[in-house]
């Protein structure tokens, strides 16, 4: 029995020990395969990337106003050009002809226009003469205008005394009914009441006498008014006999008119044929180099709808632009002045320099994705970069000099104890959370987003470091405010559960996307 008792306790131990071991190399395991990056220091560039194409600054289709045969060609691909060289030549035969068509029927039309004219300057005269008889009636118009304005002058001064002689009358008869009162209570002497009395009537006689003068001045106005009207009527009867000589008179200048629209439509038929006959050569209208040609000798042009495309030019590669377009999310960041590199296929190891020269408004609508068009400027004094061309553009928001940063793979661990926070925990604004991309602070009014990272203590455990992050290049995160230092090691991931980690497991901060 006890030696069965003994067998037992010792598989026991052993049972324990195999277990003690076990577990041991078990969390040996687990943090063996803990994979961690370290906290460095140094310069950030925060950078949106887009594609867009080569162009030159300034191309031009140049086409042909007329219908012809070609029948030069002075430049092919390539030729350097100069603003109005000749670049083609079409057929002028027709255009001459045209032209000398033209010119015979302006001196037809000139020759007519002389005969007419020769009848308008005796109709002229005939208008001339009425004319001073209108101007000597409305002399006397303005005559008898000046009286009136002078008779209405005097109404209004007679008007004006009259009111005020009425209010003359008005205080004398206010005064005289106090003067009376106060004798009525033995106050003053009846001579200051006979006074008061006198003042009344005088005012009285006063109004009357203005009241005449108003009328005799109203009987002035309307009298200068009926002057008026018969100078007037001379005046009218004047301008009837004028009008009828200026009824001859346009007459005769409206066949003068009719033979100078004949002149002028003969000469603009002229114009047309002359300008046809210059359209008939092609010329260049800036200094460039020619980038296609879409014609050949002896092709027939037609531009009856719509000008016929004949050349490309570009009117100078030395500088060229890439247009790009840049999402709506990023938009924002992009101004004009940006640093920006691209690189294009045909020079993959070679990386161009340029700068943006403006963030077009309008909005370009892909399949629901808006984007806005960016231009940016570069030069190419080698030539190497070709219209067309499709480049990928790297556009530089912003640069951070010596600062602390963090890998963004380790602002996306997070413990395997991590329990997410529930609603009511989930953090409000400027409490953290939240993704970000590329250049973006993680800012919102007054307040700062944090985010959170994991180092091991050497037991295992987990510490939890909370930084508030500033921009980020997708790979690293500027820390501006935190306790990690350069040279921290922080967890990037981790193979199997180890120990619980501090400060509550650590609430998730989200860190910023891989872009």
């Amino acid at each position: 029995m006890k030696k069965a008792i003994l067998w037992i306790l010792i598989l026991s131990g052993l049972v324990a020990g195999g277990y003690v071991y076990y577990s041991k190399q078990q969390k040996q395991a687990a943090q063996s395969k803990i994979e961690t990056a370290e906290v460095t220091r140094g310069n950030l560039r925060s950078r949106i990337t887009a594609t867009g194409n080569l162009q030159a600054v300034t191309q031009i289709t140049v086409g042909s106003q007329v219908s012809g045969i070609i029948q030069s060609l002075y430049v092919d691909f390539n030729t350097r050009v100069h603003k109005n060289q000749p670049l083609a030549q079409l057929d002028p035969s027709t255009f001459r002809a045209q032209v000398e068509q033209t010119t015979a029927s302006v001196n037809n039309a000139e020759a007519s226009l002389h005969n007419q004219e020769a009848n308008v300057g005796n109709q002229a005269a005939n208008v001339k003469s009425a004319d001073a008889a209108v101007l000597s009636a409305q002399a006397k118009v303005d005559g008898a205008r000046g009286s009136l304005a002078n008779s209405q002058a005097g109404l209004t001064t007679a008007e004006a005394n009259l009111r005020k002689g009425q209010a003359d009358f008005l205080l004398a008869q206010r005064n005289e009914k106090r003067q009376a009162t106060l004798r009525e209570r033995d106050l003053i002497a009846t001579s200051d009441l006979d006074t008061a009395r006198t003042t009344t009537l005088t005012s009285q006689a006063n109004v009357d006498s203005l009241r005449s003068q108003v009328e005799a001045a109203r009987a002035g106005v309307r009298s200068s008014e009926a002057n008026i009207k018969a100078a007037q009527a001379d005046v009218d009867a004047a301008i009837m006999r004028k009008e009828a000589a200026q009824e001859q008179l346009g007459s005769a200048r409206a066949q003068v008119e009719g033979a100078r629209a004949q002149v002028s439509q003969a000469r603009a038929n002229l114009d047309q044929a002359r300008t046809n006959l210059g359209y008939a050569t092609i010329r260049s209208p800036i200094d460039g180099i020619v980038l296609d040609r879409k014609v050949t000798l002896g092709q027939t042009v037609a531009a009856q709808f719509q000008a016929p495309d004949l050349f490309t030019l570009a009117e100078n590669l030395d500088q060229i632009q890439v247009q790009t377009n840049v999402d709506e999310a990023d938009i924002g960041q992009v101004k004009a002045g940006s640093r920006a590199t691209f690189t294009v296929d045909a020079f993959p190891e070679q990386r161009f320099r340029g700068k943006v020269k403006e963030v077009r408004q309008a909005p370009v609508t892909v399949q629901n994705v808006v984007t806005y068009v960016v231009i940016v400027d570069t030069r190419n004094p080698d030539g190497k970069l070709k219209p067309g061309m499709t480049a990928t553009v790297n556009i530089e928001v912003e640069n951070r000099e010596d600062v602390i940063l963090v890998p963004n793979s380790a602002l996306r661990f997070k413990p395997p104890d991590y329990k997410p926070p529930t609603r009511r925990e989930r953090p409000q604004q400027g409490q953290g959370g939240g993704d970000q991309k590329p250049g973006e602070r993680r800012k919102r009014g007054n307040f700062q987003r944090k985010s959170s990272v994991y180092t091991q203590d050497a037991t295992g455990k987990f510490i939890e470091h909370k930084f508030t992050p500033g921009i980020t290049d997708g790979t690293n995160t500027e820390m501006t405010e935190g306790d990690l230092k350069e040279g921290d090691k922080v967890v990037t991931s981790a193979g199997s559960t180890p120990s619980s980690s501090s400060s509550g497991g650590g609430q998730r901060r989200g860190g910023p996307r891989m872009f």
